[in-house]
């Protein structure tokens, strides 16, 4: 299942990072979100992508934030804790 992640990631950056119409692997219904997390001077940071639906998803460390892209900055607690739920992680090796 992880791996169906990382493509849903690369799908989300061909659809110029938009996630609407893009299908869980987990669940299929179509409500995947995801928010950059980073510094907004060296746009590197980390990137949740998460369904709302069954609140299962993958974070991804250490990714370059893509100009233009909305962020939250580091130090923003209040914003990355109303914003991101507290998902179930995927790990590589996940099956089910």
């Amino acid at each position: 299942m992880f791996n169906d992640w990382l493509e849903l990631l690369k799908k989300i950056s061909k659809n110029n990072y938009l996630a609407e119409n893009f299908i869980c692997p987990e669940c299929g219904q179509k409500s995947i979100k995801y928010v950059y997390v980073g510094d907004p001077t060296t746009h590197i940071g980390y990137l949740p992508i998460w369904c709302k639906n069954c609140n299962k998803g993958i974070q991804i460390s250490r990714v370059e934030i893509p100009e233009g892209v909305s962020m939250i900055e580091f130090g923003d607690l209040k914003s990355i804790k109303k914003i991101i739920p507290d998902f179930r992680q995927i790990a590589p090796g996940d099956q089910l």
